[in-house]
């Protein structure tokens, strides 16, 4: 909440579900007392209405299409802490809330160690944690060009969008700022997407499956959308089988790319903490932000509209990754 510069004369609302941890409720209306901020809970269904259930998480949480209550209640504080399992993240709500100068902080993980190891602790911490990660963004804002490529084959190239250019560092201090704790990313939503992605063995899908992959999977993209998926492992027949099941085009439409920044994430910890992802949340925030990953994504875009409620979010290794031929990533390695 420190970082988050929430003051005496502010309010927290604490979403949650029947999944949220309690330890972190009970803690959060502790700190909020401490600071002398008010503080109060609004608890929601589980799973939005345009959600598929328990076993996929398209980060469409129980807000969604609710009669007003929850929302209003949200407009009406400063900062919203995001306890729930889903997330309400790619749905209009969030939308309306953030334009009313309410700020929403995500907290994905539900085990202390991976909240305590990914945010940075001291307040010169997290000034650094923010000018880096903020000057990366600027960096991307400034391309026009997006590619992609690696030695399994992706050659992949777009154009970058600059206002929705995204500094997530891992808290909200600003106004109408949405982030998930501890990540570490920038991202952008980036149009004329075209030419090839392989995901090799060991990339990860962070959701839905929350695994490691395989065998190569390769996906060809037009005009920003996937037309083929290839492939001879279950790991292909299992995206092929799981996207095809809406019947929606726009759940093969590509969404963000970006890459990864928080230096205390490890590509690894996924296979060792996260066997139950419902529980622990790992997948959710280290799967996201190791330092040099290419994470993309399918499906959901709130700059378009567009809340189709399948979405994969799929971080790589060993990219490459070129602004206007300039490379900021390596082989995954960050270049300074």
């Amino acid at each position: 909440m420190e970082h988050c510069n929430v003051t005496e004369d502010e309010t927290v609302a604490l979403v949650t579900d029947v999944k949220s941890k309690r330890e972190f409720v009970g803690a959060s209306f502790a700190a909020a007392h401490d600071i002398g901020a008010d503080a109060f809970e609004v608890k929601v269904p589980e799973y939005g209405r345009n959600s598929v259930g328990a076993e996929v998480s398209a980060g469409q949480g129980g807000t969604l299409r609710l009669p007003g209550g929850p929302v209003e209640a949200c407009k009406a504080a400063d900062l919203v802490f995001d306890f729930t399992l889903e997330g309400f993240i790619h749905v209009p709500e969030r939308t309306a809330i953030r334009n009313a100068g309410t700020r929403i902080l995500r907290v994905g993980a539900r085990e202390p160690f991976v909240l305590r190891r990914l945010m940075p602790w001291t307040s010169e911490e997290a000034a650094e944690v923010k000018a880096r990660v903020t000057a990366a963004s600027e960096r991307l804002a400034a391309a026009d060009e997006m590619r992609i490529t690696s030695s399994h084959g992706t050659d992949l190239t777009m154009e970058v969008e600059p206002d929705t250019a995204f500094a997530s560092y891992g808290f909200v201090d600003e106004p109408g700022k949405w982030d998930v704790w501890g990540q570490n990313m920038v991202s952008n939503y980036p149009t004329n997407v075209n030419g090839t992605i392989v995901i090799g063995p060991g990339d990860y899908n962070v959701v839905p499956f929350a695994d490691y992959y395989d065998a190569p999977v390769e996906c060809v993209v037009e005009d920003s959308y996937i037309v083929e998926i290839n492939g001879e492992g279950g790991d292909a027949e299992l995206m092929r089988g799981h996207m095809g099941s809406y019947d929606d085009r726009d759940v093969f439409a590509t969404s963000h790319f970006g890459w990864g920044l928080n230096k205390n994430g490890r590509f690894y910890n996924m296979a060792i903490h996260d066997r139950k992802p419902d529980e622990t949340g790992v997948s959710a925030s280290e799967g996201r932000v190791w330092s040099g990953n290419m994470l993309w994504s399918t499906g959901p875009n709130t700059h378009q509209e567009r809340y189709t409620p399948c979405h994969y979010d799929i971080a790589q290794k060993g990219c490459t990754v070129t602004l206007d031929g300039e490379t900021v990533v390596e082989d995954g390695d960050l270049v300074d």
